[in-house]
């Protein structure tokens, strides 16, 4: 028997039951749609913070080791204070600003904010930080946002943003975006979280920006104990450097594939039982064992095919939505795309294979007789 007229069969098998067999095409699409929206939503927030960390006007960054990215756990704030001297004596570096910053719940959900604590005068002079409206930093329980945030929930100077359980004054709103949205004074951080003299990271200015690997080397010879990065690959490093949720995004794939086979099988088990007279005609026939196992596995994997090119389109739209809406970003990397196809089609293959390995096996007297 030809592929063509096996290719005929999977057609009309599809369309004998066509609400079916768009209900599991609809089922592919949402558990793809959910992988490709959840990793492209994940990775444009990593990556867009990366830019605005690369982008915060300094060449090099001191932390503590094992730190992915700047977003330290909440209250650990572990850097000395004393720890600036040392640095700014280290040939070519022109200035150098401790900075603290805290992960704290907003009461919504998961949702989580980053603050980050600031010496405003050293944090601007180094930054190139501008204020577009308002006032700078003094002290106690003020804060600074930028434009993006001020835009985006219609805030200004002069209202309250709740942190640390109490509310704190906007007295100043900044551009361009640098790290954290929301700025408060160090030592007001310092003091909430019970660590006076104490930070997240440096940051390091230098008076010849060419010369910042030569000078992040110095660093990292004169602090060993500590981690020494350069700001320019801070992207990268939020994108690729961490496994929490890397994993996390891969868990979601996992989930993904679980669900679009179990449907598969559910699916194709239903047919293959409405199918069996025609299945015992086939044999009856000539057509082998293979022939019928092929025959079911083309008509879900045509199903998997179906709901991936509609999740695609369907992700597309929702991107345009997004990051025309709203100011999130949705980044649709390829490995990501290339992984959420190969898994839709992974899982209508082995989804389909008990069933194809059901109606292969099945006897052609006795599936003749089906009722």
């Amino acid at each position: 028997m030809s592929g063509r007229w096996r290719d005929n069969l999977v057609l009309s098998f599809l369309l004998h039951h066509p609400r079916r067999t768009a209900a599991s095409v609809l089922g592919v699409t949402a558990a793809m749609t959910l992988v490709l929206m959840t990793t492209g939503l994940v990775r444009g927030i990593l990556k867009e913070r990366g830019r605005r960390e690369a982008s915060v006007g300094v060449e090099i960054l001191v932390r503590e080791r094992g730190t992915a990215g700047l977003t330290p756990s909440s209250a650990q704030l572990t850097l000395s204070e004393a720890l600036a001297q040392a640095i700014a004596e280290v040939p070519g570096v022109r200035g150098v600003t401790l900075i603290g910053q805290y992960l704290q719940p907003t009461g919504r959900g998961l949702d989580l904010r980053l603050v980050e604590g600031v010496k405003y005068a050293e944090y601007a002079s180094l930054t190139g930080v501008r204020l577009v409206e308002g006032r700078g930093l003094k002290g106690g329980d003020e804060a600074l946002i930028d434009t993006v945030r001020a835009r985006s929930r219609g805030a200004k100077v002069g209202d309250t943003i709740e942190i640390f359980g109490r509310p704190f004054r906007i007295v100043g709103i900044y551009e361009p975006p640098l790290g954290p949205r929301i700025k408060i004074p160090l030592e007001t951080m310092q003091r909430a979280l019970g660590a006076e003299g104490r930070g997240s990271a440096f940051l390091v200015k230098c008076a010849r920006p060419e010369d910042q690997e030569t000078i992040a080397a110095e660093l990292q010879r004169r602090f060993p104990d500590r981690q020494v990065v350069l700001t320019r690959d801070l992207p990268r490093l939020y994108a690729d450097g961490i496994p929490l949720i890397n994993s996390f995004l891969k868990a979601i794939l996992g989930v993904a594939v679980i669900v679009s086979a179990l449907l598969i099988t559910l699916t194709m088990y239903t047919s293959v039982l409405e199918q069996t007279r025609q299945i015992g005609i086939l044999k009856s026939l000539g057509a082998s064992r293979i022939f019928i196992a092929i025959l079911i596995e083309k008509q879900a994997l045509t199903i998997s095919g179906l709901g991936i090119l509609t999740a695609l389109v369907l992700s597309l739209a929702l991107k345009s939505l997004v990051d025309g809406l709203t100011t999130l970003r949705v980044e649709m990397e390829w490995r990501w795309v290339l992984a959420t196809i190969a898994a839709g089609f992974g899982s209508g293959a082995v989804g389909a294979l008990y069933p194809a390995l059901r109606a292969a096996l099945q006897d052609p007297v006795r599936a003749l007789m089906y009722e």
